[in-house]
């Protein structure tokens, strides 16, 4: 089997589970592995782990920084992330990346970091997607940028949070609409 399904394996086992409780075995045998193969190809648990993270990060998580970087207006960029969040079906099982964040302290170091680096750079890009709103004249009036973007990463995380756990999505997007209401201008 190639490292590629195996990574295929490890991500969704994750991102499925609780990631700190997914075993090396398990791994290998639902990819039908060796131990030895993974340890091999990835270095160690963290080093599967961290190379599922970025695997996650470069399908699922660039769609919803993509979405920021779009340059179109906040009401139409954020019905954008309400969509994402609520019903896009890649989020169905929730989020890898949010799943990991939570369960951090019982990750390798290699995987926190990669963590961390992730969660810098969604900030940046909410920050800097917030800040060309407000240049425009389309942003959160009485809202510091920081605030805004911290408010609106977590909102995300909760609503995709929540869809991981079985939440009915139309009640997940009206939440999320009112949430995120308090960032347009009235």
């Amino acid at each position: 089997m190639s490292a590629q399904k195996v990574l295929d394996v490890a991500m969704t086992a994750y991102w499925l589970g609780d990631p700190a409780d997914v075993s090396m075995n398990a791994i290998c045998q639902m990819a039908g592995v060796s131990k030895p193969s993974v340890y091999r190809e990835f270095g160690n648990e963290d080093g599967l782990a961290c190379s599922a993270l970025n695997q996650y990060a470069e399908r699922v998580l660039s769609e919803m920084l993509a979405i920021l970087h779009r340059g179109t207006p906040l009401r139409e960029t954020l019905d954008a992330l309400i969509y994402f969040a609520s019903d896009d079906p890649r989020v169905d099982k929730g989020c890898l990346f949010y799943k990991m964040r939570a369960g951090k302290h019982r990750l390798g170091p290699e995987t926190r970091a990669r963590l961390n680096e992730i969660d810098a750079a969604a900030y940046a890009a909410y920050a800097g997607f917030l800040q060309a709103r407000s240049d425009a004249g389309d942003g959160p009036s009485s809202l510091p940028v920081a605030v805004a973007a911290n408010y609106l990463s977590e909102q995300m995380a909760l609503a995709i949070t929540q869809r991981g756990q079985g939440e009915d999505k139309a009640r997940i997007r009206q939440v999320l609409e009112l949430a995120l209401s308090v960032l347009a201008r009235p």
